[in-house]
């Protein structure tokens, strides 16, 4: 007997609404190293549930904490924050 499932079709902007990419753990590890570089990031974004989080708020906290660091440290932060996010929630 064969078993046939039905999916409907994807959207890429649905994948925004993706969660979970990152765990309670990681979460707490992530809060603790930016909180030397951007404190007041990190204290807006403390009370975010990690199993909610979504690509596009990860991409937006970490844009709010690159601000907060100003460009020179900026510059050298974007990268590793990208690409954390990338690893995290991957396209």
């Amino acid at each position: 007997m064969s078993t046939h499932t039905s999916f409907e079709t994807l959207e890429i902007a649905d994948l925004q609404h993706v969660v979970g990419g990152v765990t309670a753990d990681q979460w707490s590890s992530i809060t603790q190293q930016a909180s030397s570089y951007c404190p007041q990031t990190v204290a807006k974004y403390q009370g975010v549930n990690p199993q909610t989080l979504t690509r596009s708020k990860a991409q937006q906290m970490g844009n709010s904490c690159l601000k907060e660091m100003g460009p020179g440290m900026a510059r050298v932060a974007k990268g590793p924050i990208d690409s954390a996010i990338d690893q995290a929630f991957p396209r």
